[in-house]
C-alpha cells in the first residue's frame, strides 16, 4: 500500500500567520528531518537541533514522534523549556510519510496573476523544502507535474536548485503526493528485476577472429578526479512504474553523498528514458561526450541497439536490473551485466557442492514430471554438465541417502505444497537419523508461510542468489537509518541496487581510469545487496558478473 500524506491549509490559517499593519503573528520555524543519527542501548534515535522558533509539538509530529515519550527522553535538555541549539533525541518509529503541506490561493473573484504574463485559476501548490539530492527532474517525477511549471509558478529562469530553498510546485486537485517508493523491507530476490517469460534475443556468439575490437587498444587515461556518468531509467513510462526507478535513482545519489564525503567529484547526467523514442535518438541526442560510462535499463529489445552505441564509443555500459541481457552480453564488449541469470545461479550452486566420488553424494529431489519446473531443468543441466552423478527421485529419499558421506539433497520444485512437504520429510531425516545432510532449493521458497524457518536451520540449507539483504549487517542497518531519515520511508529493492551499483563503479573508475572494463575483472566487492565478481566468457563478449549472495541456514 502507498503510503500517502496531504494536508490542506485553508486559506485562513495562512492569512493569520502573516505579518499585517495591527499585528506580528508567531510563525512556527519548519522543521526538517535530521541526518544525524545514534543507537542508544540497540535503539535508534534521531538526534535533532533546535532551530530558533520551532516548537516541540511541530518537532514530533514532523518525525511522528509521541510528545510525552520525547520529553521524557530529553528531561535535562528540556528544563527551562525548549532552547535554540539544543540537541534532542526523537525515537526512531513508523511513522507516516514526510508531510508535504498544501497551500490553497486566496479564493478572490478576480483571476490571479501569476507574474509571467499568464493567468491561472484557482488552484492548490505543494510547498517543498530543497534538499540535498532533489533536482528539478526529482521534483517532476514525484509531484508528476512538468519541470515547465515548477519554474513558472517560483518565477525561475534556471532549473538551479539550492538546498533550503523552499518552492511552490503546483498540484491538480485530483493527484495525491505519494513517498518515493512503496516497498517494505524485505528479502530480495532477483525475481524483483526480471520480466516474465523465456522470451529473448537468441545467443549469436561474435567469431572473435573477425572482432575488430580484439585489435584495438585504448590509450590509458588515469581518473581524473571527477567520474562523468549518464543514469538512464525509464522514469515516466507507462507500462513500468516510475517509483521504482526513483527508488534506484535515490539509492544512487545517497552513493553519490558518500562519494562526495570521501573527496570523489561525480557529475551525473540523468536521463528519461521515456522521452525518446529508441536507444540510438536517446544516445545522440543525449550530449554523452566525455562520459566514462553509463547506467541504462535496457530491455533485450533494445539492449543490442545502445550497446552497439557503447562499443562504437568505447564507453562501457552496465545493465543493472534485466537478467535477460546475458544473451546479448556475449555480443558487445562494452556491455557488463551486473544481473545474474537463474541459470547462471543455478551453475553457481552445482559447483558449490565441489563433489568428491568417496566423500559425496548427490541427490536431486523432484517434482512429478509434468511440473518438472526451469529450476529442476537448470540443476539437471548444470550437473550433467560438470560431470556430477545425481539420483533422482520423487517423494521418499531415504533409501537414496548415504552413510559416511556429505548428502548434498537439491530441492528443485518451486511449488509451495511440494516443497513444504520436500523440506519437512528432509527435516525429519535429518533429525531422526544420523546422516549428514545438506540441503539446497530455489531462493522462491523461503517465501513460503507453510516453510518455517527452523526447518532450513534443521537441513542445513543453502541458497545462492542474486540479490539478498541482510539486515543484521550493521553497513545495511546504516544505510536504511540513513534512508529513513533522508526520504521518510523504507528503501526498497532498487534503493539498495542503485547504491551498490554507483558505489562500485565509481570506485572501479578511480582504480582503473578508462582502462575499467577490463579492470574490474580483477576488482572484487561485496554490496550491501549484490556481490560484484566479473569476467568474459568470450573474448568478443562483455563482463558477466559471477557473483552470487549466500545464504546458509
Amino acid at each position: 500500500m502507498k503510503k500517502i500524506c496531504v494536508v490542506t491549509i485553508l486559506l485562513a490559517a495562512l492569512l493569520l500567520a502573516m505579518p499585517d499593519a495591527r499585528a506580528q503573528k508567531f510563525v512556527a520555524a519548519p522543521v526538517e528531518i535530521s541526518r544525524e543519527t545514534t543507537e542508544i542501548d540497540g535503539r535508534a534515535f534521531y538526534v535533532h537541533t533546535v532551530v530558533a522558533k520551532q516548537t516541540l509539538y511541530s518537532i514530533c509530529k514532523t518525525y511522528g514522534a509521541d510528545i510525552n515519550e520525547v520529553k521524557t527522553i530529553n528531561a535535562d535538555a528540556l528544563t527551562g523549556g525548549l532552547k535554540t541549539g539544543s540537541r534532542l533525541l526523537i525515537p526512531m518509529v513508523e511513522r507516516a510519510a514526510e508531510q508535504e503541506t498544501l497551500i490553497s490561493k486566496p479564493e478572490q473573484p478576480e483571476i490571479v496573476d501569476d507574474g509571467n504574463g499568464d493567468t491561472e485559476e484557482d488552484g492548490e501548490f505543494v510547498l517543498h523544502r530543497v534538499k540535498w539530492y532533489d533536482s528539478m527532474l526529482m521534483l517532476s517525477l514525484k509531484y508528476k507535474v512538468s519541470q515547465e511549471a515548477i519554474m513558472k509558478a517560483n518565477n525561475m529562469t534556471s532549473s538551479s536548485l539550492t538546498v533550503g530553498q523552499m518552492i511552490l510546485i503546483p498540484v491538480a486537485k485530483s493527484v495525491t503526493i505519494t513517498d518515493i517508493d512503496d516497498n517494505a523491507i524485505i528479502d530480495v530476490s532477483e525475481d524483483e528485476f526480471e520480466g516474465d517469460g523465456d522470451d529473448g534475443p537468441k545467443l549469436t556468439i561474435i567469431d572473435p577472429e573477425n572482432e575488430s575490437e580484439e585489435d584495438w587498444q585504448p590509450e590509458f587515461v588515469p581518473f581524473s578526479g571527477t567520474a562523468n556518468v549518464a543514469l538512464m531509467l525509464p522514469f515516466s513510462a507507462k507500462t513500468t512504474p516510475s517509483d521504482n526507478f526513483l527508488n534506484f535513482y535515490a539509492g544512487v545519489l545517497m552513493a553519490l553523498e558518500d562519494l562526495r564525503k570521501d573527496g570523489t567529484n561525480v557529475n551525473l547526467k540523468v536521463i528519461d528514458m521515456s522521452d525518446f523514442d529508441g536507444a540510438e535518438q536517446m544516445f545522440e541526442a543525449s550530449g554523452l561526450e566525455g562520459i566514462d560510462f553509463v547506467i541504462g535499463n535496457f530491455t533485450p529489445e533494445s539492449i543490442d541497439e545502445a550497446a552497439a552505441w557503447c562499443d562504437s564509443h568505447h564507453t562501457p555500459l552496465v545493465s543493472p536490473l534485466d537478467q535477460k541481457i546475458e544473451a546479448a552480453t556475449y555480443n558487445h564488449r562494452y556491455l557488463i551485466n551486473a544481473q545474474l541469470s537463474t541459470a547462471t545461479q543455478t551453475m553457481r550452486l552445482a559447483e558449490s557442492i565441489d563433489f568428491d566420488p568417496g566423500k559425496d553424494n548427490v541427490i536431486v529431489l523432484g517434482d512429478t514430471g509434468e511440473h518438472a519446473g526451469v529450476f529442476h531443468q537448470d540443476v539437471v543441466q548444470s550437473l550433467d554438465s560438470l560431470g556430477i552423478p545425481y539420483t533422482t527421485v520423487y517423494g521418499g529419499i531415504q533409501n537414496a541417502l548415504q552413510g559416511g558421506k556429505t548428502n548434498h539433497v537439491i530441492i528443485t520444485s518451486e511449488r509451495e505444497s511440494v516443497a513444504a512437504s520436500a523440506v519437512r520429510n528432509v527435516g525429519l531425516l535429518t533429525r531422526n537419523n544420523n546422516y549428514d545432510i545438506i540441503g539446497y532449493a530455489s531462493h522462491k521458497i523461503r517465501r513460503f508461510d507453510s516453510i518455517d524457518s527452523e526447518l532450513f536451520s534443521r537441513i542445513n540449507a543453502h541458497f545462492l542468489m542474486g540479490y539478498n539483504v541482510d539486515y543484521s549487517d550493521e553497513n545495511v542497518r546504516n544505510f536504511v537509518r540513513r534512508y529513513r531519515a533522508l526520504y521518510n520511508t523504507e528503501p526498497g529493492n532498487f534503493a539498495f541496487q542503485g547504491y551498490d551499483i554507483a558505489s562500485y563503479f565509481i570506485s572501479a573508475l578511480k582504480k582503473y581510469g578508462n582502462d575499467m572494463i577490463n579492470g574490474i575483472a580483477g576488482f572484487p566487492a561485496e554490496g550491501l545487496q549484490i556481490n560484484f565478481r566479473f569476467d568474459r566468457r568470450t573474448a568478443a563478449g562483455g563482463m558477466f558478473n559471477e557473483a552470487t549472495k549466500n545464504v546458509v541456514y
